[in-house]
């Protein structure tokens, strides 16, 4: 298997058929294109969510928060509670350490999270730092929404731009590599984008409209991916504009200048919404009311198999990554 996420036939046929007991608490489980998961306990709905980050180093406790909290809020819920994993390099720094708790402390302060638990270890197995994120939000029920829902003629709405997390990291951890062909003010703007990586606010105001059906995050394999993805979960097909795809300069530069597809560049960060046709400006207008860019880049299809496009006029089928190239470009930026 390449880098990235297991390919979704191992999912169904490994890991999926290995899932323990039924439970019937357990609301949804794991399905291919849900973020979380839901367990009803009493009147309350309890949405759960998993995560690590393993391809950045220098903002790792910040990334872990938002990444999770993320998954969160695809399903119009606030994130809560949090417990992190923390596997550290043999001879790591405590200096280290207290930069990493710093950035998860104040990553949490900025969403309202509680830090309730997790783990921490030094290992021999591994040559740098490791976070697994499990994170928690509350709800009534039948007040959310997940990926599965998107119906037949649903517009596609993409907040802020494509690929802001695999640009922010690029852009820090290649800083060296980069700046001897791209001027340290793309760079600089590259690196800001992870002021933009939470969809916390994206996830909660656009389902608060009672217009949306699907959210989806679209973390590895980019804006390909994660539209797949939900698609997979509501068994539809899609078709977007290329044209109409916002991809910001320093993305686009970084992405020309290191030969990779910004469409398949992780996106956390930009939130991918299926909602009604009719209601599309309504909800843009309710995002842009609260400063996050929104913009209609598709419709969602009944075929499942029809997966396209547009580009220069021509509708082409859009390939399902075969993985994040945040991978590929790591290599070109960072030390073997």
């Amino acid at each position: 298997m390449l880098p990235g996420k297991v390919p979704p036939d191992i999912l169904k046929k490994i890991v999926f058929s290995h899932l323990g007991v039924l439970d019937p608490s357990v609301l949804l489980g794991p399905r291919l294109g849900e973020d979380a998961s839901l367990i009803q306990i009493g009147d309350k709905v309890i949405v759960v969510s998993t995560d690590p980050i393993t391809g950045s180093v220098e903002d790792i406790g910040w990334l872990v928060v938002h990444v999770n909290a993320n998954d969160i809020a695809t399903f119009g819920v606030a994130p809560r509670w949090l417990l992190v994993s923390i596997m550290l390099p043999s001879g790591y720094k405590p200096l280290e350490l207290a930069k990493i708790m710093k950035q998860i402390d104040e990553a949490s302060r900025e969403l309202g999270i509680a830090v309730v638990g997790g783990h921490s270890e030094v290992t021999e197995r591994i040559d740098q730092p490791i976070i697994v994120g499990f994170m928690m939000g509350a709800t009534e029920k039948d007040n959310y929404v997940t990926a599965s829902g998107a119906r037949t003629g649903d517009a596609i709405l993409l907040t802020k731009t494509v690929a802001i997390e695999g640009t922010a990291i690029l852009a820090t951890d290649g800083y060296a590599t980069l700046s001897k062909s791209i001027s340290v003010d793309v760079i600089r703007k590259g690196r800001k984008l992870r002021e933009q990586i939470s969809v916390v606010k994206d996830g909660v105001v656009a389902f608060a409209t009672g217009h949306v059906h699907a959210m989806h995050d679209p973390t590895e394999g980019g804006l390909a991916g994660g539209i797949y993805e939900l698609c997979d979960a509501s068994h539809v097909g899609f078709e977007i504009r290329s044209d109409d795809i916002p991809i910001g300069s320093p993305t686009k530069r970084i992405c020309e200048t290191l030969e990779i597809n910004p469409l398949e560049l992780i996106s956390s960060g930009s939130m991918i919404v299926s909602c009604a046709a009719e209601n599309a400006n309504e909800v843009i207008r309710a995002l842009e009311s609260e400063g996050i860019a929104a913009t209609r880049i598709g419709t969602i299809v009944s075929d499942p198999d029809h997966r396209k496009i547009l580009i220069s006029g021509s509708l082409v089928d859009m390939p399902r990554p075969k993985s994040d190239a945040l991978w590929t470009a790591l290599k070109k930026v960072t030390p073997s």
